[in-house]
């Protein structure tokens, strides 16, 4: 990449009709005792954590657009409608939280849960659009009712969110007779240890996204990996698990979309397809399902109009066929053609219209969308609704992701460690993830990589680490590492590259983006219609140049 680094309440009020002569005063019929306005903890906590995995992911698609693994919204051409949704539905579904902290003041360790979630979202937030209102957020139905809440400064927010994990910690930790019900609790099933962890965390993931933003910023951070005790195995992994259900549904997003929409699923970028396969990279398989064993004939007027732009078809493609043969010794045989050609994906920035091609595209595969397996094995066929299981997860705050956050601590923050060290840790644990899912979900035809292939894998990128002769130039291999990882994790590989520049390999849109590259969100129109404190945002901030307050490399095309 040519960059420039520059539970629902219901209430119900009864009419009361006066059948004596008795004088009633002080009735508020807006008062029932038997409907209370606010929920048990209890009963909301299912409900608050679903609204927070949906506020988390809610753009992921678009951050991996963004970041080059997927054609979502990978030609920036975003405006001030295009993400009304995703600001209204943050702020509604969250109210769930926010009932959660009025609710526990008795409850400690609810009100602990609460502000871990609390934080992770809005910080989540935050990174993607900057300012917005906080501590005048969710005051609608308040004593003193503020239905125009003002716009807090990024960097303040995020100075609470720190704070807010610490209180958390500091609640979960306090003796109470009301403990964390198991049944309410499908994150960590009432696992209070889990919980401080993921606090502790979320805390780490606040400080390392603001470490340039603030005076003492690598300091903080480097404490807090000091102080251990935050997610370090996958047992304690902060992910969503899907499940097979139809009805209601309660299969993978991306299942949904590719298996049973005729494919509705964005492309996949060709960069990632192809160096994942010259890389002999073990997970590749597992991320992608191969609909297709067919050329395409560009001399045929239906084939030619279904080719992606520029003929980039990655079978059809010259500099890539010379690259299969300088990579495995031989030409591809027709046996090999037949299985790139089920690498059907598009490069990056390609706004081109979209064909009838549900059937050719490459599919999300096991991982993390409880697809099914791509290997060679696998006689590729088209889907059709039915197949697959669809019980896969949404990989949101990790033991993998902890590993790359100390990696950059070390190497950027003066942190200490062996980051070599922790980078081989981290390659092998995500290829274990990744494969154990696989084996899990499509146990019929997956195929686990060989300890002797996933050995040389490992070994191929330590030797670019260590080619690499400074810190930096060990960073940006080991974000080129991050984004191979980052397939279902979109937030965390933008934000990255947002805060590092790196990984700098990565492809230029083949077609000249409609805008720049997005360092945030465009505010909604609708909230500066609703909101007047919002009206200004719309005009001052503009996405593609003004950056949150951490982003101090401000990423640039250069054409």
């Amino acid at each position: 990449m040519k960059l420039k680094y520059i539970s629902k309440i219901v209430l119900t009020t009864g009419l009361i009709s006066l059948l004596s002569a008795c004088d009633l005063t002080e009735l508020d019929i807006n008062k029932d005792p038997n409907n209370p306005t606010v929920a048990s903890a209890r009963l909301l906590l299912p409900t608050a954590e679903i609204a927070v995995i949906n506020a988390v992911t809610g753009i992921n698609n678009n951050a991996m657009g963004f970041a080059g693994l997927l054609s979502s919204a990978d030609n920036y051409d975003l405006n001030n409608q295009t993400y009304n949704g995703t600001w209204n539905g943050f702020y509604r579904s969250m109210s769930n939280v926010e009932a959660i902290i009025k609710a526990s003041a008795n409850s400690p360790k609810y009100l602990g849960v609460a502000q871990v979630l609390k934080a992770y979202a809005m910080g989540n937030f935050v990174d993607t659009f900057g300012d917005c209102p906080y501590t005048e957020a969710w005051k609608g139905n308040a004593d003193e009712v503020i239905t125009n809440p003002k716009f807090d400064k990024d960097s303040d927010i995020y100075e609470a969110l720190i704070k807010l994990c610490d209180e958390a910690v500091v609640n979960l930790a306090k003796p109470s007779a009301e403990g964390l019900a198991t049944s309410a609790d499908f994150m960590y099933s009432g696992n209070l240890a889990k919980w401080t962890k993921f606090a502790k965390s979320v805390k780490i993931r606040l400080l390392l996204n603001s470490r340039k933003g603030r005076a003492t910023g690598n300091a903080d951070l480097n404490a807090a990996i000091a102080a251990g005790d935050f997610i370090s195995a996958s047992a304690d992994d902060f992910t969503y698990n899907f499940s097979t259900a139809s009805s209601p549904e309660g299969r993978h997003p991306w299942f949904q979309n590719a298996y049973l929409a005729d494919n509705g699923f964005a492309y996949p970028a060709h960069q990632l397809m192809e160096e994942m396969i010259f890389n002999r990279d073990p997970r590749l398989d597992f991320y992608f399902y191969r609909q297709t064993s067919t050329i395409l004939d560009p001399s045929n007027p239906t084939d030619r109009g279904t080719i992606p732009y520029g003929g980039t078809y990655l079978v059809l493609k010259p500099a890539f066929l010379a690259k299969w043969e300088a990579t495995f010794g031989s030409a591809p045989t027709t046996a090999d053609r037949a299985y790139i050609a089920g690498f059907f994906g598009r490069d990056r920035g390609d706004n081109t219209g979209v064909p009838q091609d549900g059937a050719l595209r490459t599919a999300p595969g096991c991982y993390p969308a409880g697809g099914l397996y791509g290997g060679r094995n696998v006689t590729p066929r088209a889907l059709t609704g039915g197949r697959g299981s669809g019980n896969g997860i949404w990989p949101l705050v990790t033991s993998n992701n902890m590993k790359y956050y100390q990696i950059e601590a070390i190497l950027d923050a003066g942190g200490t460690g062996n980051a070599r060290t922790i980078f081989e840790a981290a390659i092998r644990e995500h290829i274990a993830r990744v494969v154990a899912l696989g084996l899990r979900v499509d146990a019929a035809n997956a195929v686990a990589p060989t300890a002797s292939a996933t050995d040389a894998y490992v070994a191929s990128q330590l030797k670019l680490y260590d080619a690499a002769t400074s810190n930096a130039a060990k960073l940006n291999v080991v974000m080129k590492q991050m984004w191979y990882s980052s397939w279902g994790q979109g937030m965390e590989i933008w934000n990255a590259m947002r805060r590092t520049g790196f990984p700098s390999t990565i492809n230029n849109p083949i077609i000249k983006p409609a805008r720049q590259y997005a360092l945030r969100l465009p505010y909604p129109s609708q909230e500066g219609s609703l909101n007047p404190n919002a009206t200004a945002k719309l005009t001052e901030v503009v996405f593609d140049r003004d950056p949150v307050f951490w982003d101090k490399v401000k990423i640039k095309w250069e054409f």
